[in-house]
Parts: C-alpha cells; sequence; structure tokens
C-alpha cells in the first residue's frame, strides 16, 4: 500500500512539474494552421538596386533568412498574435517555425528560423528575441521596448555577394556592409 502511494505521489509530483500553457501565446500549438488563415511573402524595398524588389527565402539546410529575386522561392510566412503586447510572432510553414532575431549585440540583430525558440534555448552569449513584431500597413516592424528611434531592417552582404537580413539598431558603427530596406507583407494564396 505504501508503494502505491509514493507511485502516486510521485506521478502527481512530475505532472505539476510540467510548464503552464499560456493561451493564447504565439507559441501555443495550431499545427496545421486554421482553415482561412492568411500567409504572406516578405519584400525587400530599398534604394540599393541590388536588395529592391527581393523576397525573403530560407535556403535548404539553412537557419538565416537571405535575399532571394523569384516569388516562387519566397518563403511563406502567417503570424499569430501576442494579445498581451499587441505584437505579432512570425511563423514559416507551420507554427513550431519562427523568425526570431537574434545576434551577439543589438547592432545587428539577423533574421533566423527557429523551431520552439524558448529562453532556455537561447545560445550562450547571444541576444534572442521573437513574438515582438508589427505589421502597421502591411510593412514588418519590431515593437520590443527598445528607445531606439533610427532602428531599421537591413540587407547585410555576404563575402559571396548575397544578402542576409537583419535588424540594424540606427547608432552602432557595423563592420558589415548593410542597406535599409523596407519588409512589405505581400499577400499569398
Amino acid at each position: 500500500m505504501k508503494s502505491l502511494f509514493f507511485a502516486a505521489a510521485g506521478l502527481l509530483s512530475i505532472v505539476s512539474a510540467a510548464p503552464a500553457v499560456v493561451p493564447g501565446a504565439p507559441w501555443e500549438k495550431l499545427a496545421p494552421p486554421p482553415t482561412g488563415t492568411e500567409f504572406f511573402q516578405l519584400q525587400a524595398k530599398s534604394s540599393t538596386t541590388a536588395v529592391n524588389n527581393q523576397y525573403l527565402a530560407l535556403k535548404t539546410g539553412s537557419s538565416s533568412y537571405a535575399m532571394n529575386g523569384t516569388q516562387a522561392a519566397a518563403s511563406k510566412f502567417f503570424s499569430t498574435k501576442y494579445e498581451k503586447t499587441g505584437t505579432w510572432a512570425i511563423h514559416n510553414s507551420d507554427d513550431t517555425r519562427q523568425i526570431v532575431l537574434q545576434g551577439s549585440s543589438s547592432a545587428l540583430l539577423y533574421l533566423l528560423d527557429a523551431t520552439d525558440p524558448r529562453t532556455d534555448t537561447i545560445p550562450k552569449g547571444q541576444l534572442m528575441e521573437w513574438a515582438t513584431f508589427t505589421k502597421d500597413n502591411n510593412v514588418l516592424g519590431v515593437k520590443d521596448g527598445s528607445t531606439l528611434t533610427n532602428r531599421t531592417f537591413a540587407a547585410v552582404k555576404q563575402t559571396d555577394g548575397s544578402y542576409t537580413l537583419a535588424l540594424y539598431d540606427g547608432a552602432s558603427t557595423v563592420d558589415a556592409d548593410i542597406s535599409p530596406v523596407t519588409l512589405s507583407l505581400v499577400k499569398t494564396a
């Protein structure tokens, strides 16, 4: 009888140690997205010809979003609202994958693809945030409490001539070759 009591008590302590799900949180499982979910692609607008009208894409095997010239190769996204902050999580394909902003400093936070981002999975020495996006007038922005007013998305030129995307703080000096971009939401089927 004592062993039954200890087994039941042990089971209850395991169950009670499970983290609570925050209802309505952008990381709450929805897979697959509900019927009627609106999908969109992200297109760059810039005075830099090399990145103007390029689309955000995720190359196979990569976790870093890059610019791509063809809409057919562009990633498709959907969003879920985080009511507490009025911001959005931007999901790629399914609700387990989100765009995160990640970098070793706040000067450049790169747009990366992350599966089930959580505070306990942030790589050591890195800053990382997600579900902090805005979609005002079909333009992607960030609302994370920063007081910097000149922040902008930027195309970051790589050594092979390709471009990745980052959020530039607008104040820091960076060694990277960057071009400011506006990311527009383009609705897709």
